[in-house]
């Protein structure tokens, strides 16, 4: 699953998954080329979605040009890292990432070379987003150090994985670890040369702004100008009432609520049953779902709360498979303790296990049909998405999508809609570096109509495309949810 970048992911898989540009002892080339061809031989026998969005052919390629230059330099550990997150990223599965050894980390961030304030994309821009500093809240960042916004957001992309060729979905990761992510691309600097316009500003200006820790990076991120808003009824899910009690607005931030069997599971069933009962005795006519800040979760969350607004019988997938059974190069695999491989096997013979074609499809018991509820909403529905939303969200939402029934409205989502490669996941060490790098290993298709305007690789594409400008992000307006409202209202054409 992928959990919302604001509360619990970022935490601890991106400061994993992301690399720092330190010089470190140059090791001979010939190790490390070893360990690029243990990633390649681990991802050809592990990764059921290797081939989704690259051929065969290219994906040779990518590894035939890095075993080149691996084989012909002498590398530091981190310029090896990042030649694997760049290929991680490339192959197009948000559930992928790379971890540096926890002591090269940690080394790094105790470094003062750190870019001081908080970024934030809005549209194409990246804007200061921090109130009290020199350079003002919501200023357009031209430069820093040289290198343009543009090239910036372009080049630190690669270090935050997404479904396929999406990139919005690199957006609130670029926002959170921006300093981190400037480090790994550029090196920790001496100072930070920072060319801007102020909102509404022709006139570039230019400050330097001294270093700081990581640290210290991280605490300016907590006092954002953006947390308001972006903290905004943060708890796991709510309702609420808006325009004179005549729409209702649900919220749910996670679907990681446990399974079927778990308690928070169940308080959660017994929420939306009441929420949709309630719905129901009112004659609601309008209801808005946001799933903004949902960055996935457990089975059956996703699929529950589909049933309420779903018009069909619906299942999780078309189909679901994976390439193996028995776990390949178990000599190099990461393990919390014996039974983690004894597991993962078990399962594997258990739900996959029907052999076709190389690959072990899902059997059909573990994916049942699904009835829409018997108080499914029927009135007037908008569901609100962006690119944060990704695993069973993005699952959700383009079940949704794919329906017609609800009116979509935000930005593309980081999830994909036709698909994924994520259930379960496997995580394995590279001897020589002691890289770590971590991958989902069923390959998903989502049970979802083919739609034109949605190609494949993509995430949601919402019907009405909705996000900040500038001059929202200064006055933490909320656009998309006052879009959704102004329809739900007939306010909005």
């Amino acid at each position: 699953m992928r959990l919302p970048i604001l509360t619990l992911f970022l935490g601890a898989l991106l400061f994993a998954t992301a690399c720092v540009h330190q010089p470190k002892p140059a090791t001979p080339a010939g190790n490390y080329l070893n360990d690029l061809v243990l990633y390649e031989q681990i991802l050809r026998a592990t990764h059921a979605g290797l081939y989704n969005y690259h051929s065969k052919a290219q994906v040779d390629s990518i590894f035939d040009h890095y075993n080149i230059l691996v084989g012909k330099e002498t590398l530091d550990r981190i310029t090896f890292y990042k030649y694997v997150c760049t290929i991680t990223a490339w192959i197009g599965s948000l559930h992928d990432d790379v971890f540096l050894p926890d002591e090269v980390r940690d080394s790094i961030r105790r470094q003062k070379g750190f870019f001081p304030y908080p970024v934030r994309i809005v549209h194409d821009s990246l804007v200061i987003n921090i109130d009290h500093q020199i350079i003002p809240a919501g200023a357009g960042i031209v430069s820093i150090n040289g290198h343009t916004a543009a090239e910036l957001i372009t080049s630190l992309g690669r270090y935050y994985t997404t479904d396929g060729y999406n990139t919005t979905g690199k957006k609130p990761g670029i926002d959170h670890y921006f300093s981190w992510y400037y480090a790994l691309e550029y090196g920790t600097q001496a100072a930070f040369k920072v060319r801007y316009k102020p909102y509404g500003s022709v006139e570039e200006l230019e400050e330097t702004v001294q270093p700081v820790t990581y640290a210290t990076a991280m605490a300016q991120y907590k006092q954002r100008h953006s947390l308001p808003l972006d903290t905004l009824q943060d708890d796991d899910y709510h309702f609420q009432w808006a325009n004179a009690g005549k729409t209702a607005v649900l919220t749910v931030n996670t679907f990681g609520l446990g399974n079927a069997e778990s308690g928070s599971h169940k308080a959660y069933s017994r929420f939306l049953d009441s929420v949709f009962r309630l719905l129901e005795t009112r004659h609601t006519q309008s209801l808005v779902v946001d799933v903004r800040r949902n960055g996935g979760g457990d089975d059956p969350n996703d699929l529950l709360s589909f049933s309420y607004l779903a018009y069909q019988p619906f299942k999780e997938n078309k189909e679901a498979y994976t390439i193996f059974q028995r776990l390949p190069f178990k000599q190099y695999y990461l393990a919390e303790d014996s039974s983690d491989i004894p597991d993962l096997e078990s399962n594997f013979l258990e739900e996959h296990s029907q052999l076709a074609d190389g690959k072990y499809y899902q059997q059909p018991s573990f994916n049942p049909a699904w009835q829409p509820d018997k108080h499914a909403f029927r009135g007037k529905a908008y569901l609100l998405v962006g690119p944060r939303v990704a695993s069973a969200a993005s699952l959700f939402a383009s079940m949704v999508r794919s329906e017609g029934k609800v009116t979509v409205i935000g930005e593309e989502t980081m999830g994909g809609y036709y698909g994924h490669t994520g259930h379960n996941s496997v995580l394995y060490q590279l001897p020589d570096s002691r890289i770590a790098f971590q991958l989902s290993v069923v390959n998903v298709k989502q049970y979802v109509q083919p739609r034109a305007d949605i190609p494949p690789g993509r995430g949601i594409m919402p019907d009405i495309d909705e996000q900040q400008d500038v001059r929202d992000f200064i006055d933490n307006r909320d656009r998309v949810l006052e879009h959704a409202l102004g329809l739900a209202a007939g306010l909005t054409p």
